[in-house]
């Protein structure tokens, strides 16, 4: 009995050997491509489009204010992309225990380099290849997603594009000049209607601008997106966990 107890002691005292991607490791290189993506491609995408915003707009207000505009689509992709990245990541494709058809575990797994697509760190090296694109597709997936009509930030950031404009509207001035001789209110209307159509050109444009960032070929080539792939620092990354 004493036996027993003393055994069921020290099982729960040694360390275990976690032979998967689990816990610090799964939020460690989710974190790590979310950081290198929104300091790195974003934020140059994202500048690209505030300077096309900017230009598009009849006060040309300049890139920094566009920038402000489009604060939704940044607060929400900020609340979503975690959780999107890890689940595209883990378990989506990374998971279970590296075995092979005999249920043996092979050379090169868990570490460092295993070519069963499983949930280690080895498995993550073998396969970065298709790592990197899952990254990139679902960075490009949730930011194409919140850049269209149909997401509420993008109705909240075309609200403010809208506010922006007719704060600036000179609408006294044209009445002045032509009083009753032009429908004032249906050429404002006209202006929002184009502002609308100008600033959904602007942000369609969002994910072609990502991937061009990336280098291209956002298509599975093993060799693609050379500048999003980060593969040496990234596989240096995922191999310090155990």
């Amino acid at each position: 009995m004493h036996f027993s107890i003393l055994f069921s002691f020290l099982l729960l005292t040694v360390p275990v050997t976690v032979n998967a991607c689990e816990g610090e490791c799964i939020v460690g290189i989710t974190n790590a491509f979310l950081d290198r993506y929104e300091n790195g491609p974003l934020k140059t995408v994202w500048k690209n489009i505030a300077n096309q915003l900017s230009g598009v707009m009849p006060n040309n207000p300049g890139p920094f204010t566009a920038m402000t505009y489009l604060q939704p689509i940044f607060d929400t992709y900020r609340s979503r992309a975690y959780d999107g990245m890890e689940t595209a990541i883990f378990p989506s494709y990374f998971h279970g225990k590296c075995l092979d058809e005999n249920g043996q575990e092979p050379d090169g797994c868990p570490n460092p380099d295993c070519s069963i697509v499983c949930g280690t760190p080895g498995s993550l090296v073998h396969f970065y290849p298709h790592l990197r694109y899952i990254a990139f597709n679902q960075t490009r997936h949730l930011v194409k997603e919140l850049s269209s009509p149909g997401s509420d930030a993008y109705q909240q950031v075309e609200q403010n594009v809208l506010n922006a404009v007719q704060s600036n509207q000179p609408s006294a001035r044209m009445l002045r000049i032509y009083g009753r001789s032009m429908p004032i209110l249906l050429e404002l209307q006209k202006r929002a209607d184009d502002v609308r159509e100008q600033l959904k050109m602007v942000l369609e444009r969002v994910d072609f601008l990502l991937e061009t960032k990336c280098g291209g070929s956002g298509n599975g080539d093993t060799h693609g997106l050379p500048d999003c792939s980060w593969e040496d620092a990234m596989k240096q990354y995922i191999l310090t966990f155990p």
